[in-house]
């Protein structure tokens, strides 16, 4: 079985054009409950949307095995998230998917 954890990379710098060049900070591994968010299958696709509308971001980790998805609820601050258990991401009373290959 292969995993893969996902981890967040920062952009370095101010945003001002007469700012220093711009970089990638170090990788921080995202956790939710206390664990590494992690996928079963294959590669990991994450993406951030405000899901339940309550204004903080919620991460929503795709896997590549399956094409399933889990949502971590955004259990912290807008500027300091903090994610909770997994939730699959439901359609229709059933697990969703997507094309996956």
């Amino acid at each position: 079985m292969q995993h893969c954890l996902i981890l967040l990379a920062s952009v370095a710098g101010t945003g001002g054009e007469e700012a220093a060049p711009r970089g990638l900070e170090a990788p921080v591994r995202l956790e939710a409950a206390g664990k590494p968010i992690d996928v079963d299958v294959g590669h990991a696709a994450p993406c951030l949307y405000d899901f339940d509308g309550d204004g903080k971001l919620d991460l929503l980790v795709g896997q590549f095995g399956g094409g399933k998805l889990r949502i971590y609820r955004n259990e912290g601050t807008a500027s300091a998230p903090k994610y909770g258990e997994p939730q699959w991401f439901m359609a229709g009373g059933a697990i969703a998917t997507v094309p996956a290959g």
